[in-house]
């Protein structure tokens, strides 16, 4: 391995260890009103205003994940997951086995939309918290929300419906997405329960015989209610974050199902790196058309955590000879998030940087550290299996 993949575990270890889970620990965790803060100001402190559920759930994961890579204190990390399992259950739960959308920071309901990307978050977290303590409340409360979304948000030509306040009933894959993942980590907790597999294969299948496009290769974000792309001059939009995470979910997939997805997997990734990259910039976009042409030239921070979990997952399984162009890719995208971390205060981040490369804001999402502890631990725990660049 590289001096220089070397330094970037190393850089990412310290800075998890000394300024991240101190201070998320500290102040990102209402020890009054129970749950997890939704954001802190770049000066560190807790903002009083609504919480997601799915904030919850990725925090819940993040402090689990934070331990698994000894940057925070397995008691620490396990006293988060209690409370925060606790009050993602009692302040978000609805009687149809469904979460709503937020609480207010005393623990009312704020908005009580059942949108399915909190469904798929909800069941993700409660999957990493019955992975510590295997408890019946925990997989009952996972098995009311599976029956509810099969009762009450079925999708005809397969999948589930989005719901949106304003909107109503729309159909995208993004959710999906996310809901294949935590399908993915009940059957890595659950191995036996058929629920689980069976809502993981209807989820893949739909993705690549529905969501991925069969002439341009790449995975559509928007559709209508018989997974037609939405398009508009005849061109649909696509995320290159979303390829990357598409590609590392079947792998993970694949490893627990056997079933071969490999061909798929390197295209998403291969596409998403010759279109969705700008390689002078060394950044992965937000948004592209699917004639390859960028929809939006800004960057979030998320796309290039993405960009480094598939990099080196898919990295791990191809000839010594192309390995390098994937530890190449891993490490530029590290590179490019930690200018995201240069913040006022360390252990926070910004979440954009615009087209002419500049970043703002004041505030730090918690629901970050969930994309940005995960790229990390792949890449701390895989980068060395790769042939350097």
């Amino acid at each position: 391995m590289s001096a220089k993949s070397n330094q970037f575990i190393e850089k990412s270890k310290k800075w998890l260890t000394e300024d991240v889970y101190p201070l998320w620990s500290s102040k990102g965790i209402d020890t009054k009103q129970g749950g997890f803060v939704e954001s802190l100001t770049f000066e560190g402190e807790p903002m009083d205003v609504p919480r997601r559920a799915m904030v919850q759930a990725r925090q819940i994961y993040s402090f689990l994940t934070g331990a698994n890579l000894e940057c925070v204190s397995k008691e620490v990390a396990a006293a988060a997951v209690r409370q925060g399992t606790r009050y993602m259950i009692e302040k978000f739960s609805s009687p149809s086995g469904a979460f709503i959308y937020s609480v207010n920071p005393d623990g009312t309901p704020k908005s009580k939309n059942p949108d399915l990307y909190t469904q798929a978050f909800a069941l993700f977290g409660l999957a990493q918290a019955y992975a510590i303590e295997p408890n019946k409340e925990i997989k009952d409360r996972a098995k009311a929300l599976f029956h509810y979304l099969q009762k009450d948000r079925k999708v005809a030509g397969g999948g589930y419906t989005e719901i949106d306040e304003k909107n109503g009933v729309s159909y995208k894959s993004n959710p999906h997405m996310h809901l294949f993942e935590s399908a993915i980590a009940w059957m890595t907790v659950d191995r036996n329960d058929q629920d689980w597999k069976d809502l993981g294969h209807e989820l893949v299948t739909l993705a690549t015989t529905k969501f991925i496009d069969k002439s341009s290769g790449v995975l559509g974000e928007y559709f209508d209610e018989n997974w037609n792309h939405l398009r508009e001059n005849g061109k649909f939009i696509y995320e290159p974050g979303h390829q990357y995470e598409w590609a590392w979910l079947m792998f993970l997939y694949e490893g627990l199902t056997g079933q071969n997805l490999k061909s798929i997997r390197h295209q998403l990734f291969s596409l998403a790196e010759k279109h969705g990259t700008s390689p002078t910039r060394k950044i992965a976009f937000d948004e592209m058309w699917s004639d390859y042409t960028p929809k939006t030239q800004s960057s979030r921070f998320w796309p290039q955590c993405e960009r480094i979990k598939a990099a080196v997952r898919l990295g791990t399984e191809v000839s010594k000879e192309e390995q390098p162009q994937y530890a190449k890719a891993a490490d530029e995208a590290l590179e490019t998030l930690f200018k995201f971390f240069g913040t006022p205060k360390k252990g926070l981040w910004y979440d954009m940087l615009s087209e002419k490369d500049e970043f703002n804001g004041n505030t730090a999402k918690a629901s970050s550290l969930y994309h940005i502890v995960n790229a990390m631990e792949e890449y701390v725990n895989l980068r060395g299996k790769l042939t350097d660049p």
